[in-house]
């Protein structure tokens, strides 16, 4: 899942483009790609610093295989810069953080990757980022649920996004995600 720079070279080399772009999806991986720039002599390559996977979809989303590079890099940096992540996980073991009294299999919330807060009840905790400001303020919401999240758990969640965020368009998908159980963004 952390690909160095010659795991990314041996993929530049066998596709068939002029253009490659990166998405990281992963702030530790954005300086591996970034060696790929210059190591790389017979093709251009763009690294987009996604740091999750809902910045790389949603740049993704906007990308036009008709329009030059550099607008497509414009398009995909404006796309992925309004996108707020949140990320659903448990903790593995006791712990104090930021103030936080974590205790192990409590629920923890994320946004941007910095702890949001923690619950022993998943919907007090999921109710609890569904209000929060960047969700409040989102036209769009998407819920990617993981693999350990059953298709009502995923269902019952969406209703409490619904409920939460009426003003948004909200959509449920499944990620298939390991150890989140849910990767939210808000755009």
């Amino acid at each position: 899942m952390n690909p160095s720079t010659e795991d990314m070279l041996t993929a530049i080399a066998a596709v068939n483009a002029e253009n490659i772009f990166i998405f990281p999806n992963n702030k530790n991986i954005i300086m591996a790609a970034e060696q790929c720039v210059s190591l790389c002599e017979d093709k251009k390559v763009v690294v987009l610093p996604t740091k999750t996977v809902p910045q790389g979809i949603s740049a993704l989303m906007v990308m036009d295989p008709e329009a030059s590079e550099a607008d497509n890099t414009a398009a995909m940096e404006a796309a992925m810069a309004g996108v707020t992540t949140m990320e659903v996980t448990y903790a593995a073991r006791d712990s104090d953080f930021d103030g936080f009294d974590i205790h192990a299999g409590d629920y923890m919330a994320l946004t941007e990757g910095q702890l949001f807060g923690t619950n022993q009840d998943l919907d007090a905790l999921l109710e609890k980022l569904a209000l929060a400001e960047p969700q409040q303020q989102a036209e769009f919401i998407n819920l990617y649920y993981g693999q350990d999240v059953s298709d009502e758990q995923a269902q019952h969640t969406l209703a409490i996004f619904q409920r939460c965020c009426p003003d948004a368009e909200i959509t449920l998908l499944s990620g298939g995600q390991p150890v989140y159980y849910y990767m939210v963004s808000a755009e």
